[in-house]
């Protein structure tokens, strides 16, 4: 029995999969049964060995620490203007590039005598710069201090909503079928609130020491190419140590989670259906998918997402993880699409 992992870094567009050697290790009890999650890139997570489905198995162990520390409790829904912005940022780079290459060919377009057009020098104080510069560098800066902004008011909102005391939501579930649909309950002080509910499943990446250990790596030692080196007294990452400082916008430390839901890279959500007086049919991913498993390597997690519209605190997401049983017939391969690491690029829920 062996499980085998070759999950996608934060950023894996220089990398290709096929080239990648995947990390195994064994999977230490007989517990679910095969699967196998893959992308069309060639990333994938799969569980061999297991020939005999366990039929409505139910996993016992806790949740992961990352499922305490990022994956429960109210997060807001990323605004659209984060992802405008980044893809502003990437535009005003290409343009200062194409500035500065100008700037640079100047003198020899004057040589030919070619005319040029911004090229004149402005003098503040004792230095001149060129006009064209002084055109271009607030451009650059624009989508800067309009991403800070926006994150210093998802930080504002989140200490409101930190302060909130009667700020309540509760899904009541013993445990949630992964083929089919589950009838839960929403009750808590917001649950007038409450519009939207989904089922959700998808692939955590493993702890960095897991991957280590599976290499053959000294846990104190350098990593290998692409894992964040481990800080005295700090934690790398509650992954694969990959995208630490990338993942998520800045947020309070003492926030019991982030701003925003990190993305699981491999998952599969089911439909959203409304909430009606507290009650709602959620539905499982077309799969179906494994139900909850927690080894070393490969870790299939459920949770169940409610978008809420909050008078006071605008549109929120709350997460309750949950576990879901093993379905009854053997688990087809998934194909699944790559979700984009950073957490402001999820897509938002639907709104009434």
């Amino acid at each position: 029995m062996e499980e085998h992992y070759r999950h996608p870094p934060f950023d894996p567009r220089r990398l290709n999969p096929a080239a990648l050697e995947p990390v195994s290790g064994p999977v230490d009890r007989r517990f679910g049964a095969n699967l196998r999650i893959e992308t069309e890139e060639g990333w994938f997570v799969e569980r061999v060995g297991l020939d005999d489905v366990d039929p409505e198995a139910l996993e016992s162990r806790p949740f992961p620490s990352v499922v305490r520390a990022q994956r429960e409790g109210w997060f807001l829904e990323p605004r659209p203007l984060h992802r405008r912005l980044r893809r502003m940022v990437d535009g005003v780079a290409c343009l200062m590039l194409l500035t500065l290459l100008y700037l640079a060919l100047a003198p020899g377009f004057n040589a030919l005598n070619i005319p040029t057009i911004g090229t004149s020098s402005v003098r503040f104080g004792l230095l001149d710069y060129p006009l064209l510069g002084l055109i271009v560098v607030p451009l650059i800066l624009m989508p800067l201090v309009l991403r800070l902004t926006a994150n210093v008011g998802d930080l504002r909102r989140q200490t409101n909503i930190m302060a909130d005391q009667d700020l309540d939501l509760q899904i009541v579930v013993d445990h949630v079928g992964s083929d089919g649909s589950t009838e839960v309950k929403v009750v808590g002080s917001a649950q007038s609130y409450a519009s939207f509910a989904s089922l959700q499943c998808g692939v955590l990446a493993p702890r960095q020491h897991h991957i280590l250990k599976a290499l053959g790596k000294n846990p104190k030692g350098q990593p290998p190419p692409g894992m964040t080196t481990a800080l005295e007294g700090m934690e790398p990452a509650f992954g694969d140590g990959t995208g630490l400082g990338e993942e998520s916008p800045m947020g309070r430390h003492d926030w019991p989670g982030d701003v925003y839901l990190r993305p699981m890279r491999l998952a599969g959500r089911g439909s959203w259906s409304p909430v009606t007086d507290g009650e709602v049919t959620v539905t499982a991913p077309d799969g179906p998918w494994p139900g909850t498993v927690y080894d070393a390597l490969v870790r299939i997690h459920w949770e169940i997402v409610v978008a809420c519209d909050h008078p006071v605190h605008g549109r929120l997401l709350h997460v309750t993880p949950v576990r879901a049983m093993w379905p009854d017939s053997v688990i087809p391969n998934l194909l699944v699409s790559l979700t984009d690491g950073r957490a402001e690029h999820a897509e938002p829920a639907p709104t009434r």
